[in-house]
């Protein structure tokens, strides 16, 4: 197979825990041929997607992971496969990149489809499901925010655009500047913000599950560091083996269909306690730490799925 990967530059990536290093670690232990390239250097000429690229032989090496190839002019269109993993957030880059990649050929597949990862935001998507989530609000509006923290007493606030745990903070009734916090998060009004019923089940943790072709395959707890209340490995948390609670499966059963037929390949959902919070689709990450954890080879398991759509 050949892979275009859509991401940051390699120079950033951690080969020690970075997701996408590890998918093509697997795809290049399998023979696959690997690309690397980035959003801005994607063109279409007339139906045809190019862009310069780096051909790249991925190796199982901390020190010296990637041998780089000279940049040379690849068709997209002749890939079987293109990953878009580059980092959150959905900026307006990202959304003419997934227009852009709308005019692939059925023959490629695109993990994960782009009108999908248009679709799908990775904050609002979990209330597609929202029997399974906690009391949300969303709202631009201070006062609606503070009705709701009256009901709540404790609520946690996030930008309805935000990634890795930043800008996420927390709200109580009784905190004497909370009108003055929920003026700010919200612009005065102008900026949508999410608003949900604290869990207090956040102090043991939250599970980020991963999921292919809809079907949990891994799953990894993130615990916060100490003195600290998010639980994002980008924000200091730490990840810890976990089992696949009943819930945590129901959960499963009801998003994985709808992954699946939106063409979501493969995501991460993260949950706290009985509830989902978030829907990743973007460049869900823990495949490492999952796969360590579990003792199997999930990033091939990835590759080989994809082998077989093929």
């Amino acid at each position: 197979m050949r892979h275009a990967f859509i991401m940051d530059p390699l120079d950033g990536v951690n080969p020690c825990k970075d997701t996408t290093y590890f998918l093509m670690l697997a795809a290049t232990q399998r023979g696959h041929e690997v690309y690397v390239l980035s959003q801005n250097s994607v063109s279409l000429r007339h139906t045809t997607l190019v862009s310069s690229a780096h051909r790249v032989t991925t190796q199982d090496d901390l020190e010296s992971p990637f041998i780089i190839e000279p940049k040379e002019i690849i068709r997209l269109n002749d890939m079987d496969c293109v990953w878009e993993r580059t980092d959150p957030p959905f900026n307006r880059r990202y959304f003419y990149t997934s227009l852009l990649l709308d005019f692939l050929p059925d023959s490629v597949m695109v993990v994960n489809r782009p009108q999908a990862i248009r679709d799908w935001n990775e904050k609002l998507a979990a209330l597609k499901f929202s029997d399974y989530t906690p009391q949300t609000l969303v709202s631009a509006q201070p006062e609606e925010i503070e009705a709701f923290v009256q009901e709540h007493g404790r609520i946690t606030l996030k930008p309805i655009d935000g990634h890795g745990g930043k800008g996420v903070e927390f709200s109580n009734a009784s905190d004497v500047d909370r009108l003055a916090t929920y003026q700010r998060v919200t612009a005065s009004g102008r900026r949508w913000t999410i608003a949900q019923a604290y869990l207090e089940a956040a102090s043991d943790g939250d599970k980020r599950i991963l999921l292919l072709q809809g079907e949990p395959i891994g799953a990894i707890l993130r615990v916060h560091a100490e003195g600290q209340e998010l639980n994002n490995l980008d924000a200091g948390g730490t990840a810890k083996p976990t089992k696949l609670t009943d819930r945590d499966l129901q959960i499963c059963r009801a998003v994985g269909p709808a992954l699946k037929e939106n063409g979501i390949v493969f995501a991460g959902i993260d949950v706290i306690g009985d509830y989902m919070i978030e829907v990743n689709v973007t460049s869900p990450t823990g495949i490492q730490e999952a796969s360590r954890f579990s003792g199997q080879d999930l990033h091939h398991i990835v590759m080989q799925s994809l082998e077989h759509v093929r």
